[in-house]
């Protein structure tokens, strides 16, 4: 259903864009002084007005995910500390989880009950 609803939107928007991009295809120039219209010192060079929209397009968009990637800069840099975070703590999971392990065999030579993390009681149970 989703797939024939977005051809029938975007398949009749590309074709009045590409319809536009051919009916536009005259050369033109554009002008990039305010002060003078009729003998402007600052022009582009003679292309078709399909190429100066597209270029246009190219630019709001390039201009759209640049802003998008500069304002979740924030959020990356949260995202990398929580990573670090993260990683830091696994290492200490284990190296508790060794300590817990070290000190359950050294209590079953001594004959001392064996102490077991909450969500491992079989681990436990095994090394008695």
């Amino acid at each position: 259903m989703q797939k024939w609803l977005y051809r029938l939107l975007w398949v009749p928007v590309f074709a009045f864009v590409v319809l536009f991009l051919i009916a536009n295809r005259r050369g033109v120039a554009i002008s990039l002084d305010p002060f003078s219209a009729s003998a402007p010192t600052i022009t582009t060079p003679v292309l078709p007005l399909w190429f100066w929209l597209s270029v246009m397009v190219l630019i709001g968009f390039a201009a759209g995910a640049i802003g998008v990637w500069v304002s979740g800069r924030e959020k990356r840099v949260q995202i990398r500390a929580e990573r670090r975070e993260l990683k830091n703590l696994r290492k200490e999971v284990t190296a508790l989880r060794t300590q817990l392990d070290e000190t359950n065999r050294a209590a079953s030579q001594d004959g001392v009950p064996a102490l077991s993390v909450d969500n491992e009681p079989a681990r436990a149970a095994a090394d008695v």
